[in-house]
Parts: structure tokens; C-alpha cells; sequence
């Protein structure tokens, strides 16, 4: 095979390339030797996807050669021995998914939907749920290791315990195995929380995000002389969604770099009267809808 270039859009796809599940674990980069049904990287060429019928007691002499785009080659050879083995028996499978048709999985408690296109093979789908007090449904393991998936899929959890009034503040959060949160939201209908997955094989369940963003002003004694505002903004949970500056009620463009939560205004003295008494307005709003507000005098 020759990667010259492939598309943006494919990049996703390099999951079905690599060992999905060692890098999930140890954030390896292991290549496969064999194509995925599902592959369809259009620089992979191959004889027979990649398989090796092993089917002799006898040496089998490999070799892997690795090329640069400037010409320097590395060889690795290697040789694998054929040895007798049984095959281990197939165990039944209580719910297969197939990488060529659309998936769904059902229960009282959860729904999974998985479109075509999105598995790069089959599966024998497993789930399991355990009670938890800390959160408002079960914790939902989906599969019982990790499987990419090349777009979305639509998980529903239902509630346990529908108490809120303000619908928003639910959200399904998937856990890691310390059980550290990561906010993926989701809309609220008839009891349960609908939201987009990645990947199979983690830990679901629904959360509550009820806490409002904290805005904290950097240094408001210099920001008249300095002539810019400076305001960090941070969110405990869902993240912040939208924010908005206004001095005197007319908006004022606040900008910050995506790696950083610190929002700056520049002072335009088109846009502000000079001589005239200035109050700043900032608002904020997190994932869940709980918003915040800082007023104060310039």
C-alpha cells in the first residue's frame, strides 16, 4: 500500500487501521496486518484482506517493509511457526450486530441505534447494568470492549428518578474506569435522555449538571488603562456553551483561543461614547442551561 494523501473526511476511518482497543487502554499505535470488512481506506491494497491461511506444520517466513516518501526503507522479517491447534468452540450470541446493516438493541432501561456505515465488523453486542446511587439510571456498560465507530449512534438512557423541574440539567455522561465523568448532554423526552455516542465499549449513565459557570475578572482595576477586559470563564460539568459581553446594552465582541478559558475584549472607541460612564454586563451559559452574571463599572 502507498499513502500519498486520503481525505479529511476518512480520517476517522484510520481506527478500523489500528489495535482500537490497545489504544484505548495504553494509547498504543499497533497497525493491523488485515483489512476490516468495514475499511474502506482507499491507499490499503491487499491479497485476500490481508489473511494468512496457517494450515501446515512448518516455518512461515514474513517480512514487513516499511518506506518513507524520500526513499528510506526499513525491513523487518520475521517467521511464524505452524503449530497443531484446536479450535475453540463458537459460544452463542445473544445479540449480533453485522457491519453491513443497521444495529439497534432494546431494553426497558436503554435503546441503542446504530446506523449502516458505522461498524468496521461484527459483533456479538453485550450489556450490562449496574445500579448506581450516585447518579439518576443505572451505569450502562455497552459492549464489553472497545469498538470505534466511524460516526454516531443515538443512546437513550432512561430515568430512575425524574425529580427535576429544569428538564436541561439532566445529561448522559460516559465514565472512565476511575470513574471520572465526561459530558455528553442530550435532550430530555417521555422520562429518559437521548444523546449521540462514538464508540462502544465504555460506561453510561445520567447525570445532573444544576451548577452555574463561575466568571472571574483578571485584574478589573487595569482594564480602563490597559484599555482590554480579560475575564476567565469555568464550568464544573457540561462545559460553557455560549457567552455574551455588553457595555451600556450594546454587544461587545469578546474573543479567547479555543486551548484557553480567558475572554478578551479590546476597547473600539467608535463603538463607545467617549466621556461617558461605562458598565460592563458578561454573561455565560454552560451546556445544562444554568447561567451566570458579572456586572460591574468600567
Amino acid at each position: 500500500s502507498s499513502i500519498r494523501r486520503f481525505s479529511f473526511s476518512q480520517t476517522r476511518m484510520l481506527n478500523a487501521f489500528i489495535d482500537f482497543a490497545d489504544w484505548r487502554e495504553r494509547r498504543s499505535l499497533y497497525m493491523k496486518s488485515f483489512l476490516e470488512p468495514g475499511n474502506r481506506l482507499p491507499f490499503i491494497q491487499t491479497r485476500n484482506r490481508g489473511f494468512v491461511e496457517i494450515n501446515e506444520e512448518r516455518e512461515y517466513r514474513f517480512r514487513y517493509e516499511l518506506e518513507d516518501h524520500h526513499g528510506n526503507r526499513l525491513t523487518y522479517p520475521f517467521t511464524v511457526k505452524g503449530v497443531p491447534g484446536e479450535i475453540p468452540q463458537t459460544l452463542p450470541c445473544g445479540h449480533y450486530m453485522s457491519w453491513q446493516f443497521d444495529n439497534s438493541y432494546r431494553d426497558p432501561d436503554l435503546s441503542l441505534t446504530i446506523p449502516n456505515g458505522n461498524l468496521y465488523h461484527d459483533i456479538c453486542f453485550t450489556h450490562q447494568a449496574v445500579k448506581s446511587s450516585s447518579h439518576f439510571s443505572d451505569i450502562h456498560q455497552l459492549h464489553n470492549t472497545p469498538v470505534p465507530l466511524h460516526g454516531q449512534a443515538s443512546l437513550r438512557i432512561r430515568l430512575k428518578s425524574d425529580t427535576l423541574i429544569q428538564k436541561s440539567n439532566y445529561g448522559i455522561v460516559s465514565l472512565d474506569k476511575n470513574g471520572k465523568e465526561s459530558w455528553l448532554g442530550g435532550d430530555y423526552a417521555h422520562g429518559g435522555i437521548t444523546a449521540s455516542i462514538r464508540e462502544l465499549g465504555g460506561r453510561y449513565a445520567v447525570a445532573v449538571d444544576n451548577v452555574a459557570p463561575v466568571i472571574t475578572p483578571l485584574q478589573p482595576e487595569n482594564w480602563k488603562s490597559r484599555r482590554t477586559i480579560r475575564i476567565r470563564l469555568s464550568d464544573n460539568k457540561s462545559g460553557i456553551a455560549s457567552f455574551r459581553g455588553e457595555i451600556n446594552g450594546k454587544f461587545v465582541l469578546f474573543t479567547h483561543d479555543s486551548k484557553s478559558n480567558v475572554y478578551s475584549y479590546h476597547f473600539n472607541d467608535e463603538r463607545l461614547n467617549k466621556g461617558e460612564e461605562l458598565t460592563l454586563v458578561f454573561t455565560a451559559t454552560d451546556s445544562a442551561g444554568n447561567s451566570s452574571e458579572y456586572k460591574s463599572k468600567l
